[in-house]
C-alpha cells in the first residue's frame, strides 16, 4: 500500500482504470461465454431436431412407399423395414457430422435399441403426456458429458403391420419375433412406439464455443486496449500534465520566494478552475509580499535610524531585534547578539532582572517594568557597567509574547 501511495498520479489512475477495465473485461468474457454456450446449445437443439425429424420422416416415407408399391416385406428384405432402414440411414448421416443417433423404445425387439436410463425416463414421459413433442438436456453417457435429444414418434398405419396384432404380422416377423416372447406387438394407432435419440459429445460443442469465444476475446481485447490507451492519453493531457506544471511552479515559488510566475490559463473545467485560483493566489501573495517588504523596509529604516537603542526579545530572553544604536551602546554587533540571551546585556548587580534566572524574574517583574521609565545597570561587551534608562512594552504574535525595550544610556 505504501508503494502505491508513492506512485505518480498518472500511474495511479492507469492502475485503477486498468483494474476496472480488466474486471469488466472478465465479466464481459464470462457473460459472452454463457451467451456463446447458450447459443451453441440452442444450435445443437435445432440440428438434433432436424436429424431426429428426418429419421422419423424417412421411416414414414419408406412405410408409405412400400405400401403404395405393394412391396412385401420378407427376411431377405429385412433392411427395407422402415424402422430398420431409417435407423441405419440416420446413423450414417449422424456419423458424418460427429453425432450419434438411434431409435429406441420401451418395448424393443432389438437389444441394441434398449433405452438407457435417460431415454427410459423420457419415453415414459412421452407416453404419459402426448403433447410433449421433444426433450433435451446436458448429461453424461458412459462417463462423458453429452447433449441428449429425444423426439417421440407415434405408431403409423404402416407400423402396425409388424407391431400391431401378432396374427396380422408377416410370417417372417412372427418367425423372428414369436408373440409368446416378443413385447413389441399390440400397439395402437397414434400410440408412442419409440423415439429418435440423438447424442452430441459436449467436446464437439465446447470446441465451437471456444472458437467463437477466442475470436470475441481478441476483438474485445483490442477494444479494451485501445480504450485504455485513449484514457491514458486523455488523463495525461487533461489532468496529470497541468497538475505537474502546477507542482513545478509551486516548487519554484518555494525555492525563490518570488510570486511572479503564473500558469497559462486553460478551460473552465476543474483543473482550469484550480489553475485560475492558483494564479489569483500568486497575484494576491505577490501584492502582500510587496506590501510586507515595504513595511519591513520602513520598519528597518525606523529602527536603524532611531536615536535610542531598540531591543526585542522573547519571554525566554532570546534576542530577535537589535538596532544600530543598541550596537553602539553595548558594543555587540547584530550578528553576534541575535539568537543569544538578553542576559548578556544585564549587569550582575541588577536586582530586578536577575542574571541566571532571567525568565522567572521577567515574569515576576514585568508588570512593574511595563510602560514606565526604569533605571537598571547594563553590561557592555567588554564587561563595563553602564547605567540605562529603559522603557519596556510587550506584544503577542501567534500566541507567543515578545518584549521590546527602548534603551538610552544615562549620562
Amino acid at each position: 500500500m505504501a508503494s502505491y501511495r508513492n506512485l505518480g498520479l498518472l500511474t495511479k489512475i492507469s492502475v485503477i482504470v486498468t483494474l476496472t477495465l480488466l474486471t469488466f473485461f472478465a465479466l464481459a468474457t464470462f457473460l459472452n461465454y454463457r451467451q456463446q454456450r447458450d447459443f451453441i446449445v440452442s444450435e445443437a437443439v435445432d440440428k438434433a431436431r432436424i436429424v431426429a425429424f428426418e429419421a422419423i420422416r424417412t421411416r414414414e416415407y419408406l412405410s408409405v412407399e412400400l405400401q403404395n408399391g405393394g412391396v412385401p416385406l420378407s427376411k431377405d428384405r429385412y433392411g427395407l423395414i422402415p424402422v430398420v432402414a431409417a435407423n441405419r440411414i440416420a446413423q450414417q448421416v449422424a456419423g458424418d457430422i460427429g453425432y450419434h443417433i438411434r431409435q429406441t423404445s420401451l418395448r424393443f425387439r432389438n437389444p441394441a435399441n434398449a433405452p438407457d436410463p435417460f431415454e427410459t425416463e423420457y419415453l415414459k414421459r412421452f407416453e404419459a403426456d402426448p403433447a410433449l413433442s421433444e426433450a433435451y438436456a446436458i448429461t453424461t453417457l458412459k462417463g462423458e458429458p453429452v447433449f441428449r435429444y429425444l423426439r417421440p414418434f407415434p405408431a403409423a398405419e404402416s407400423c402396425l403391420e409388424c407391431h400391431g396384432e401378432p396374427d396380422q404380422a408377416p410370417a417372417f416377423i412372427k418367425e423372428l419375433f414369436p408373440a409368446s416372447t416378443d413385447q413389441a406387438y399390440h400397439y395402437q394407432l397414434g400410440q408412442v412406439i419409440g423415439a429418435a435419440s440423438v447424442s452430441i459429445p459436449m467436446d464437439t460443442l465446447d470446441k465451437a464455443v471456444r472458437a467463437n469465444l477466442r475470436t470475441d476475446i481478441i476483438y474485445m481485447g483490442g477494444i479494451f486496449f485501445a480504450l485504455m490507451t485513449c484514457l491514458g492519453l486523455l488523463v495525461r493531457v487533461a489532468v496529470t500534465k497541468p497538475l505537474a506544471r502546477l507542482g513545478e511552479v509551486v516548487r519554484e515559488v518555494v525555492r525563490t520566494g518570488r510570486f511572479e510566475e503564473k500558469i497559462p490559463r486553460r478551460g473552465r473545467d476543474e483543473i482550469g478552475t484550480l489553475i485560475d485560483g492558483f494564479n489569483e493566489m500568486i497575484e494576491h501573495l505577490g501584492e502582500k509580499t510587496q506590501h510586507l517588504e515595504e513595511s519591513e523596509k520602513r520598519f528597518r529604516v525606523l529602527t536603524e535610524t532611531a536615536r535610542d537603542g531598540i531591543i526585542s526579545f522573547l519571554a525566554t530572553g532570546q534576542v530577535i531585534l537589535f538596532n544600530r544604536q543598541a550596537e553602539r551602546i553595548f558594543g555587540y554587533s547584530k550578528r553576534e547578539i541575535l539568537g543569544m540571551s538578553v542576559e548578556r546585556l544585564i549587569h550582575e548587580e541588577c536586582t530586578s532582572l536577575r542574571v541566571g534566572e532571567f525568565e522567572a524574574s521577567l515574569q515576576r517583574e514585568a508588570p512593574k517594568l511595563l510602560n514606565q521609565l526604569n533605571h537598571l545597570p547594563g553590561k557592555r561587551r567588554d564587561g563595563q557597567r553602564i547605567e540605562l534608562e529603559l522603557s519596556l512594552s510587550v506584544a503577542e504574535s501567534d500566541g507567543h509574547a515578545f518584549y521590546t525595550a527602548i534603551i538610552r544610556e544615562r549620562g
